[in-house]
Order: structure tokens, then sequence, then C-alpha cells
């Protein structure tokens, strides 16, 4: 390491990073000189190492991700992965996805929305993995922000395999229900932090990534009443609502779910063990 990098490497040591060696060898391999410095100078002050670099492996693909909207997480493959199971699409599944039904209806065509899409990560790795297995995706990926419509639009174009297959809608679900035509599948990632966590998270999450995508009122569960809502009028009798959610939400979720309709609900844990994607059937 030179005796530049040395003093980056300090700097970042200083700032709290606790992973400052590995920060510093990512941006060292993209950037040098007063471009590196700038990179280092923006993660020491808290700034996501996502947003310098301005994209985030999820799943298969690499995605465009910008201040505004919500950098990807690994644990959020696992509602990737939920929906591949349901569609037959996922012979690698281990664990509680095991669990989750096969889709009864025959289909040449799976058509599906991605509600709070953000970067559209969700929605763009299912539907790539759909025309993977040899069948047609129609895809909407849809959110309230700009920020995310734009960044959306962007990945579909860059990441998706069929950009032609995907549809970017702006639309509030808290306040109407978009009109599709019938779907197999919804899928969300929607805001679950409650308003007393808002003021615990990780400063490098609360002071840089968009409140808009993770506040979610008094008990972090604005979104999932709307969403059982939005499955009840959209989907195909069959067909499934899955979502992501805080670790300690899933049994709410599932009432919820069942209290709108919703069948067979069952809550999928991550990786490490957490409650993290619930689903219903219609």
């Amino acid at each position: 390491m030179t005796s530049g990098n040395e003093e980056l490497l300090e700097l970042l040591k200083n700032s709290g990073d606790d992973e400052a060696d590995l920060d510093l060898k990512i941006l060292s391999e993209e950037l040098e000189g007063e471009d590196l410095i700038k990179a280092v100078t923006r993660r020491a002050s808290g700034e996501p190492l996502a947003y310098i670099l301005g994209y985030r492996h999820f799943y298969k693909e690499c995605y465009k991700v910008c201040p505004g909207v919500l950098i990807p997480r690994a644990d959020t493959e696992v509602l990737v992965e939920s929906a591949l199971k349901f569609f037959g699409m996922n012979p690698m599944a281990t664990g509680d996805l095991l669990n989750i039904p096969g889709y009864t209806n025959e289909v040449s065509e799976i058509r599906f929305a991605d509600f709070c899409t953000g970067s559209g990560c969700i929605g763009i790795s299912i539907a790539n993995d759909i025309v993977r297995s040899g069948k047609k995706a129609c895809g909407y990926l849809v959110d309230v922000s700009d920020t995310a419509i734009a960044t959306a639009t962007s990945n579909a174009g860059s990441q998706a395999l069929n950009a032609e297959d995907l549809n970017v809608i702006k639309c509030d679900i808290l306040k109407e229900i978009p009109q599709f035509g019938s779907l197999d599948l919804i899928v969300s990632n929607p805001p679950y932090i409650t308003n007393s966590e808002m003021e615990e998270l990780d400063k490098v999450v609360k002071d840089h990534e968009p409140d808009l995508a993770l506040r979610a009122g008094d008990d972090g569960l604005d979104f999932y009443g709307p969403l059982a809502k939005c499955a009840k009028k959209l989907l195909k009798d069959g067909g499934a609502l899955m979502v992501e959610h805080g670790y300690a939400q899933g049994e709410a979720v599932r009432e919820i779910f069942g209290q709108a309709g919703l069948k067979n609900c069952m809550t999928i844990r991550d990786y490490g063990g957490n409650d993290r994607v619930t689903l219903g059937i219609k």
C-alpha cells in the first residue's frame, strides 16, 4: 500500500468505518488520484459505498443506485427466490422456500407487479429468470418517487434481458390501486421501519438513504393493508402476494393478509434465520 493510500485508510478508520480495509480496496480498484481521495472523503463522512460507486450487485445483475433510492440488500434476494419457487423456477430452493406452494395456473406469460420498486432490482431479477426459464414476462415496476422511477427505468434498459417486457409506472399505492389487468404475482419490499426504529437506525442509513423508502408509521405496517387490497383486486385466483418485512413483523403481516381474505399465509425466513418474507394466495 502506498503512503497516500495509508493516509486514506487511516482517514476511513478514524471515521469509524468498520470495513475500512475492504472499502479502500474496492474504491482503489476503480478510482485513482483526486477521484479516489474525493471518494474516500465521501465514505469517511458516512455516505454509503454503493452511492459513491453508483451501483450495487443484487441477485444475478448489477444495478444502478443513487441517493434517493434504497440500496438493495442481500436479504431481499429471498423475496426473488420465493417468487421463482412459486413458479417452479428455483431448483436450488432450500429451507422455508420448500414450503411455498406451486402456482396452479398454466401460463405462457407471467404477469406481475413490483410495488415500491425503488431501483427495480426485485422486478427485473424476477423477469430475467422468467425469461431464462423460457417463458415470457410482463412486469410492472411501480413507485411514487420520481428518482426511483428514473432509476428503475435506467436499470430496466441496462439490466433486463427483455426491457420491452417491463413497464415503469408512477403510482401511490396508499391512495390508489393501479389498473394493470389480472396478475399472477405481486411482490413488494415496502417501507417497514417504525417511527421509533428510525431514530435508532445506523447513521449511514438514516442520514443518507431515503426516508420515503424506510419509514412506515408507528407500527411499520402502513403498506401491508393497501398491498393486500391490491392483491384482492389485481391477482388471478391462485395468484400470490409476497412482501418483505421486518424480523418481528411476520405474524402481524400474516394477520393482515388473512383478514383481507388471502389464503395459505406463511412466513419465510432468510438465511440468517429471521422472518423476512410473508406470502398469501388469492
